[in-house]
């Protein structure tokens, strides 16, 4: 029977890059270790698929984008580097039975790959991974709606026996210095501080019942992904770790791993 091999939240910032970020990643050093490690962790699970969770790209209102395609690309054009080219096999019958087996999927059609999924799904390309990828988008639901997605979609990665890892593609607070993206806030920083303890102590219920508006302050597009992730893996036993956090542009980013025992 299969089941979810290993879970990750991983940030999707273009800079840990080597190719966009090239010197400047020595500014984001303990990020840029933790993605290596996680995708050597994800590699050594060998999944069958992995599942990327991807804030960015077709997120969906009413529904949850399940992205149908035989084959999906992308590159990093739009920051400043066309190069490299990005191509993975998609798993469609794994999409569309996840579609089937949930009211809140919705089928997409989209195969260009927004740098939600590209950015985590470079590091286990870059470690060795060639096997099939399904991207997944968010919905602006609640988050005991997508934790809910996650189990079902749980259930339907059992039924076709395939051995999965599933990434949670998700930045923090956007508002954590004045030059930040999404301008200043301090409580950037208390939202960081909350998830990270939050994930450090798996407490999922925590997690589920965040304060939604010190998430919308925060400026933050992690919860969502994480919910999802936090169901698909809802009753096993699970090792988790925080590898790393820092937030070194304004940005907050936390790579973390669910090891399924």
């Amino acid at each position: 029977m299969g089941s979810i091999v290993f879970g990750a939240i991983m940030p999707h910032p273009p800079i840990l890059v080597p190719e966009i970020g090239k010197g400047r990643i020595k500014e984001a050093e303990q990020s840029s270790r933790g993605l290596e490690e996680v995708a050597r962790r994800i590699n050594n699970s060998a999944p069958d698929t992995i599942i990327v969770i991807t804030p960015h790209g077709e997120v969906g209102q009413a529904s949850i984008p399940v992205y149908t395609g035989h084959v999906f690309e992308g590159n990093f054009g739009l920051f400043g580097a066309a190069k490299p080219v990005l191509s993975f096999k998609g798993d469609p019958e794994l999409a569309l039975a996840i579609i089937k087996d949930c009211d809140l999927a919705t089928s997409c059609s989209e195969t260009l790959l927004d740098h939600g999924a590209l950015v985590p799904l470079y590091f286990p390309a870059a470690a060795g991974f060639k096997k099939q990828v399904l991207p997944v988008a968010i919905a602006f639901k609640p988050l005991a709606k997508l934790f809910e997605f996650g189990r079902s979609m749980a259930k339907t990665i059992a039924r076709l026996n395939r051995n999965v890892a599933i990434i949670a593609s998700s930045d923090m607070s956007h508002r954590l210095t004045q030059d930040a993206p999404g301008g200043y806030s301090p409580r950037g920083k208390v939202f960081d501080e909350k998830l990270v303890e939050l994930v450090k102590n798996y407490n999922v219920k925590g997690i589920l019942q965040f304060d939604p508006a010190l998430a919308d302050e925060a400026g933050q597009d992690a919860l969502w992904s994480i919910a999802i992730l936090l169901g698909a893996l809802d009753g096993m036993s699970v090792k988790h770790e925080v590898l790393s956090y820092e937030g070194p542009f304004g940005v907050g980013y936390m790579v973390a791993s669910f090891e399924p025992q």
